[in-house]
């Protein structure tokens, strides 16, 4: 399988998808129904089989439509999908029999309590129910007319399914009877599971639902990913254990109903759309972008790709600009695919992930943006850091038409980030310019007042932890002369520890994550590589000695994938939290600023 990395010069985007595949060839749902026999539906009636627990496949079609749902029973299959199409099997698949059911309607889940009793769910509210192993089925009455996503058994009698705009219903006496269940809430519902008189439900923009008393009431889970990404698909184990994924790959696990998590690493790299585990150590997930279908023997602790499956990355250029080697990337405040990006003076902006850009802005004041962000509490106001000698920090109050300076002119470093954001309070912003102490804003940029006691050389990149605004970090260091520093602040930014320095002149840039406030990452010019701490940088290690070591950042939805760039033209991304590196080529100009998103 082939993923492709889409890439801005000199700054780069992660979005990580395969193309070995067209993206209608991939799958929506996996099932095995004694761990060793395992079947994947997809796009365009594919069908994928396993014999061995997903190490190997083979594959056919049947028909054209997309398939959404699949089960398995003994020798029964059952299969649903777009445009009323259901495909039955009483011969593990050596012959089908397929019918068109709800008059035409999308198919989206189905549920089988053994091998006569099951049911199907999908657009307008569509409930069917079979007795005899999908030979009829009988359209039961449904409370909501919005589209339904999944559905799932619990006994014989007892079933739930959850849809659009919020809504789950469920039944007690085997589908008479349908009722609603509050849950308080108009997002999208993807998927359902229930043990016991708990049910989790994933939902779109990064939220599971939880109900620990059969659904009487509920509470939300909030997945904190920056990029808001839907939550495709929960399996639960047992009442406290439960998997989820979603995003552009992430897996969690959590064994007490969501307090905590686990993350899981992805050797994928892809979107996944569905998980199921047949038991505690046996699963599987499926991506709605490629045809390879990754496993797990223990738990999740390692998951892989079936055999003779490889990763290759490609880049593609998005957008050109002038140069800057800082990081101008920034998310939309407000709409989770919207991205920005300060190249030179402009100011580009993408509404689908990086796919298109379009100028927004010209900054009028400076030559070279360093930094650049938008106030998360009024998106028309700009913030960026710009030039060396002469730098000034300047703000815009109409979305980019007009600017004036804040701080300047001064001496900002001519590399990295001098200029941060706190994003637990966003009207907090920090700025180190060479040979001074910090300065700090308390109103997004528009005043600037002495802060710190230390006097730094000239700082490259600073980091606020979410969630523990007294934790800072800050890289420091000249080119070319004397050691890189990596310094720490428990105070805000008032005092600052040295915490190691490294064999390079510089530290340009350090990586943090919201999901995992302990890891941390930065990188190291022109030598000493690239480093990591899992304790707040109490301890670290080199987990690259790559020299030149730029740009980097770690996935926005799952800390176990992290990329940094060399200032050349090779990326290197990990999927396993830094312990092991896959490098490619980007092209000839300098990597700088990394957006994983």
């Amino acid at each position: 399988m082939l993923s492709s990395l889409k890439v801005f010069f000199p700054a780069l985007l992660f979005s990580l998808l395969f193309t070995s595949q067209n993206f209608s060839q991939g799958f929506n749902a996996v099932y095995s129904k004694d761990g060793s026999d395992v079947i994947a539906v997809g796009q365009n009636g594919s069908v994928f089989s396993s014999m061995n627990g997903g190490n190997s496949w083979g594959s056919y079609t049947l028909g054209t439509n997309n398939f959404n749902a699949v089960q398995s029973i003994g020798a029964n299959i059952w299969i649903a999908g777009d445009n009323g199409t259901f495909y039955s099997s009483s011969n593990n698949g050596a012959s089908w029999n397929m019918q068109t059911l709800a008059g035409g309607q999308n198919l989206k889940s189905l549920s089988f309590f053994d091998a006569n009793t099951g049911w199907i769910v999908g657009d307008n509210g569509t409930i069917l129910k079979t007795t005899n192993s999908g030979v009829n089925w009988v359209t039961e009455t449904s409370p909501v007319s919005v589209n339904l996503n999944s559905v799932k058994f619990t006994s014989a009698l007892a079933v739930v399914a959850c849809g659009n705009s919020g809504k789950v219903i469920h039944t007690t006496d085997g589908g008479t009877t349908w009722t609603q269940l509050p849950t308080s809430t108009t997002k999208n519902l993807l998927s359902i599971d229930q043990k016991s008189n708990i049910i989790m439900v994933g939902a779109e923009e990064g939220v599971v639902f939880k109900s620990t008393d059969s659904g009487t009431t509920w509470s939300a889970v909030d997945y904190r990913i920056m990029t808001k990404s839907d939550i495709k698909s929960v399996y639960m184990l047992d009442p406290y254990t439960f998997y989820s994924c979603g995003g552009g790959g992430f897996i969690r696990k959590s064994t007490d109903v969501g307090s905590t998590f686990t993350f899981q690493a992805n050797p994928m790299i892809g979107n996944l759309v569905s998980i199921y585990f047949f038991d505690p150590l046996r699963g599987w997930a499926v991506s709605s972008l490629n045809q390879a279908i990754i496993y797990t023997t223990n738990g999740g602790t390692t998951w892989m790709l079936p055999a003779g499956t490889t990763v290759n990355y490609t880049w593609q250029l998005k957008q050109s600009g002038s140069s800057n080697i800082g990081n101008g990337f920034c998310l939309h405040p407000l709409n989770r695919d919207g991205i920005f990006i300060a190249m030179g003076t402009h100011i580009y902006r993408s509404l689908n992930k990086g796919e298109n850009w379009t100028q927004i802005a010209t900054i009028s004041i400076g030559s070279q943006a360093h930094t650049f962000f938008v106030d998360p509490l009024d998106t028309n106001i700009f913030l960026a850091s710009m030039n060396s000698s002469g730098g000034r920090v300047v703000r815009s109050t109409d979305y980019g038409q007009t600017w004036t300076t804040t701080w300047g002119p001064g001496t900002l470093t001519s590399y990295g980030m001098p200029l941060e954001v706190d994003y637990n309070n966003p009207n907090i912003c920090f700025l180190a310019p060479d040979n001074s102490v910090m300065l700090r804003s308390t109103d997004f940029g528009l005043t600037w007042n002495n802060w710190s006691t230390t006097t730094f050389r000239s700082p490259c990149d600073i980091a606020v932890l979410m969630d523990y605004p007294n934790i800072m970090y800050l890289g420091d260091g000249t080119t070319g002369f004397g050691a890189g520093e990596l310094l720490k602040s428990t105070n805000g930014g008032l005092n600052w520890t040295s915490i190691h320095t490294v064999s390079g002149s510089e530290i340009p840039m350090i990586s943090i994550n919201n999901l995992d406030p302990t890891l941390a990452f930065h990188t190291c010019w022109s030598s000493g590589g690239f480093w990591r701490t899992n304790n707040e940088w109490a301890t670290y290690t080199q987990v690259a000695t790559t020299g030149g070591a730029w740009g980097t950042d770690i996935a926005k939805d799952d800390p176990t994938a992290v990329a940094f760039v060399i200032y050349g033209s090779t990326a290197y991304t990990s999927t396993d939290g830094g312990s092991n590196f896959t490098s490619s080529s980007v092209g000839s100009s300098p990597n700088a600023g990394v957006l994983f998103y």
